[in-house]
């Protein structure tokens, strides 16, 4: 099973994806992350708290785009501990609808950060590597891009920008 994982992983970052991108609300494409999501956070007492703001919809590839909040989402519910919070927020900014995504983890060391996006750069005992450079390269596939900021003991804020005018494919 971690084999398999672990090769899903390998060529879900390697091969080129065909995107069929189409209109799609980013707040309702958070709320099924969350609804799949939901046992996990339950089970370990995290508190979701939401602001989602009404922004117009982006024109992205729904599966890919899932697969890369869900990438997000999970490393934040592995990061907290017992009874933390993540908080979920949505806006527009500067022509881009804005996910944004913090915990109350365990956060990410200063000299981590440059290398967090690398194929198999990981800190996890049981980690592939993978999760963060397919999340980014999804992002960047839709003209996007993420940003990341987080300090030991105080959490991590993570942003992703996606462009909400269809021109600018």
């Amino acid at each position: 099973k971690r084999l398999e994982d672990i090769l899903k992983d390998i060529l879900g970052f390697v091969r080129e994806a065909r995107l069929s991108l189409r209109d799609v609300n980013i707040n309702d494409l958070l709320q099924n992350i969350l609804s799949l999501s939901e046992s996990e956070i339950n089970e370990r007492g995290i508190t979701i708290e939401t602001s989602f703001d009404k922004i117009p919809d982006v024109f992205i590839d729904p599966d890919r785009m899932m697969e890369a909040f869900l990438n997000i989402v999970n490393n934040a519910i592995q990061a907290v501990i017992s009874h933390g919070k993540i908080v979920l927020k949505t806006y527009e900014s500067h022509g881009h609808a804005v996910a944004e995504i913090s915990d109350t983890g365990t956060g990410i060391a200063e000299d981590d950060l440059h290398f967090i996006f690398d194929p198999f750069y990981t800190t996890k005992p049981f980690g592939t590597g993978l999760g963060l450079a397919i999340t980014r390269r999804i992002i960047e596939e839709h003209k996007g891009r993420i940003e990341v900021k987080s300090s030991i003991g105080e959490g991590t804020v993570i942003k992703v920008f996606l462009p909400i005018e269809k021109e600018e494919r």
